[in-house]
């Protein structure tokens, strides 16, 4: 898919000055950089609907063909092409387009990956698909978010709904979370922003509060596997987050406001630039997070002492920016650039009784790329750089300032080889230089160099409706510190993949696949970079075996609706799970304590019936065994992973009305090592929302009101989380643009 065919056409002189001048104003005031970029966003929600609103009569149509579906190799991180950007999750598979290259039978003997775009409506609830853009054997979905910027949902809340995946919150939508999938701790799991890793080299673990959904298009789950035409390291499952990016000129803005002093607004607007196209988002969010928790003062088992509190020191205040310019180079290559910045000021609460009353934390993270492309999505070349600080305040002893500069070179490449072969491959260097100072203690200095190639063969046997899957992939890097217990340090892994999909029938597709990976230690564990642990070099790398096989099947039965159904068995065996624990002297530490095997079942419906009726729901089981010689921990379950843990969703639609009932439910499950007394009740969260619109001239209005039986069990002692609340959020986009999309 290349770029828009935007005209050439100008934006009207008075209009154009208007937005010069505003920018230029911003740009001369005296203020911090953190309030330089909360004034540049405001400048942006002013600017942006009147940069659409000129254009919107003088766009050009949208790429032609943009609903069919082309084998790509790339990521969608370039200006080259993509697979869809929307997917129905019932209709069936249809075969990729061939290019203007390779329009022969060769390129039509391929397995598809995705199948035709929905005929969109954008202003419902997130739709699923069972596919993804760059896998065939394995299992995933694509979450279609486009609508998301429209309401308060959060990208914790997108991604915990999907099957094989669960949370661990330590507050509210705004506050600190983390995902697993499929069990494999949150550590192993690579999360992207446009292709970009967010996960560093001094903490591999994602918060999620820190990725707003008010930019994002769409997000595609690996689960258990990490695709060579993404990335070229290994990972136990890969999430990929994928910003909005245009394809016309257009607009939008969206302000609302909810339980907990919670408010938010962003805008956006896209239009021709510069010989290209250029769009820009904004959004900013704040919130009290002054929710109501019941105080156990400390007593678990004696009720008679518990008080109910209001969460204090939980407020934050967050920014976020998106610019992306793109224009073609040749007649078959592409150029974008893009530049995203993050700004979060938050209080941190900490453990509900003990936290220090005004500890705050700032994070800032910004990521430029710079990426060009052959239109085709052939091959794609990009740089990017990120920066990042985080500084913890008001703290006691330990206060400090971190540090992290990124710099990452990434290929890509893919093709057809003959009537049956998709070779595809990907290669990366990456350097991550890291910096954390203290008044109090010692200053920290690592760095890591990665280098890290990946290829691919999706082998179709035509006869036998058969494509086997085949990739090997090989990762080395090196540390180096500044701490005196060590010098340098290297570690390497070479990790296989085969896979299987065979379609016996029509719709019915039977998958099997199978992989190894690893996980390298973080600055924290291997050199105590955090101020709270010290130091083992001598750290080996978590190594894994993981494993699946299941089928996805796809009908339709007049006039009861479309049906797709999904079952896998998964499994996983970790070697040399890194654990912080306490010696003698009570001084934390991070060591190669146990091993950990990891099996269970998942399950998926999605179901279109008649009267606009539609049920979307999963279900996941799994047995997660500490499987180490350790006495006492050998045989135990693995804390923070419950059981059982199911979703589902109820929707109606009719004209332009959306109502839906969710219910999420987690099952009991321990939150110690040991099993012995920590174990949580079973948590049930109810939720219901509304969206309307149109109502008039592109406005529409969306009401949600989450976990109404009041829920207060939490994921971690000592961090409640919020029972009842309600949002309300209008919006509004350029006429042509406010239909809505099927919820299903």
């Amino acid at each position: 898919m290349g770029l828009p065919p935007y005209r050439s056409a100008a934006l009207p002189p008075r209009r154009r000055h208007f937005v010069f001048a505003l920018c230029s104003r911003v740009g001369r005031l005296s203020l911090r950089w953190p309030d330089r970029v909360v004034a540049c966003t405001v400048a942006l929600l002013i600017a942006a609907p009147v940069l659409a609103q000129a254009q919107h009569a003088e766009q050009a149509p949208t790429i032609a063909g943009q609903t069919t579906v082309e084998r790509s190799g790339n990521s969608d991180t370039t200006p080259a092409a993509v697979p869809a950007t929307t997917t129905d999750a019932i209709t069936a598979s249809e075969p990729a387009a061939a290019d203007s290259a390779a329009a022969d039978s060769a390129t039509a003997e391929l397995a598809p990956i995705l199948v035709d775009a929905d005929k969109a409506r954008t202003n419902a609830l997130p739709q699923r698909s069972f596919e993804t853009s760059e896998d065939v054997s394995g299992f995933g979905e694509t979450i279609f978010a486009d609508s998301a910027w429209r309401t308060f949902e959060s990208a914790a809340d997108l991604l915990g709904e999907s099957v094989g995946a669960q949370l661990r919150r330590q507050g509210g939508r705004d506050d600190f979370a983390t995902l697993t999938i499929r069990g494999a701790p949150s550590a192993q799991l690579q999360i992207l922003l446009d292709g970009v890793s967010l996960g560093r080299a001094s903490d591999s673990v994602v918060n999620l509060a820190d990725i707003p959904l008010d930019t994002v298009e769409r997000v595609e789950m690996y689960r258990g596997f990490s695709p060579v035409g993404l990335t070229p390291r290994s990972a136990a499952g890969v999430v990929n987050i994928i910003t909005r990016e245009p394809t016309e000129a257009t607009g939008s803005f969206a302000v609302g406001g909810g339980s907990f002093g919670t408010a938010k607004v962003n805008a956006s607007g896209a239009g021709p630039l510069a010989g290209g196209s250029a769009s820009a988002f904004g959004a900013f969010r704040t919130t009290n997070g002054d929710f109501d928790y019941v105080d156990d003062n400390g007593t678990l088992d004696n009720t008679d002492d518990d008080r109910t509190r209001k969460r204090a020191n939980n407020e934050s205040n967050a920014v976020e920016n998106l610019l992306r310019w793109r224009r073609g180079v040749t007649d078959s290559t592409g150029l974008q650039l893009r530049n995203h910045l993050f700004y979060k000021d938050e209080g941190v609460p900490g453990l509900a009784r003990f936290a220090p009353p005004q500890a705050s934390l700032q994070t800032v993270r910004e990521i430029a790329a710079a990426a060009i492309g052959a239109d085709n999505g052939r091959w794609n070349l990009e740089q990017n750089l990120t920066w990042q600080q985080k500084k913890l305040t008001d703290y006691g002893a330990f206060d400090n300032t971190a540090e992290t500069t990124a710099s990452t070179t990434i290929g890509r490449w893919a093709r057809p080889v003959g009537k049956s072969h998709w070779f595809s491959g990907s290669s990366e260097y990456a350097w991550e230089g890291f910096e954390q100072r203290s008044d109090l203690l010692p200053s920290q200095n690592a760095d890591r160099s990665t280098l890290a190639i990946a290829a691919g063969d999706d082998w179709t046997v035509k006869p036998l409706d058969t494509t086997m899957t085949f990739q090997l992939r090989h990762q080395e890097l090196w540390n180096d510190s500044s701490a005196a217990t060590t010098g340098s340090s290297s570690d390497r892994s070479t990790d296989p993949r085969v896979g299987l999909k065979w379609e016996p029938l029509a719709g019915l597709a039977i998958k099997s696949n199978a992989s190894t990976y690893f996980r390298p230690p973080t600055f924290e564990e291997l050199y105590g970079a955090d101020g709270f642990t010290t130091g083992n070099p001598k750290l080996k790398p978590e190594s894994g075996l993981t494993y699946d096989a299941g089928f996805e099947w796809k009908t339709s039965w007049d006039p009861l609706g479309d049906v797709a159904l999904s079952y896998s068995y998964f499994g996983s065996d970790i070697d040399d799970v890194i654990l912080i624990i306490l010696d003698f002297n009570r001084t934390a530490k991070a060591v190669n304590a146990s091993r950990a095997k990891i099996q269970g079942h998942e399950a998926r419906v999605e179901w279109k019936g008649p009267l606009g009726l539609a049920i979307s729901a999963n279900f996941t089981h799994q047995d997660a065994r500490n499987r180490s010689n350790v006495p006492g921990l050998s045989g135990k379950q693995l804390p923070g992973l419950a059981p059982n843990d199911g979703w589902a969703r109820l929707s109606w639609t009719h004209a332009n009305l959306v109502l839906a009932y969710d219910i999420d439910v987690t099952g009991s499950h321990y939150i110690d090592s040991e099993n012995v007394n920590s174990k949580l009740p079973t948590r049930t969260v109810q939720s219901v929302s509304m969206v309307y619109g149109p109502i008039w001239k592109g406005f529409s209005v969306s009401l949600e009101a989450h976990n109404l039986g009041n829920s207060l069990v939490p994921d971690e002692i000592g961090y409640p989380l919020p029972g009842r609340a309600f949002y309300a959020t209008l919006s509004w986009s350029l006429p042509g643009d406010e239909g809505t999309r099927d919820a299903h």
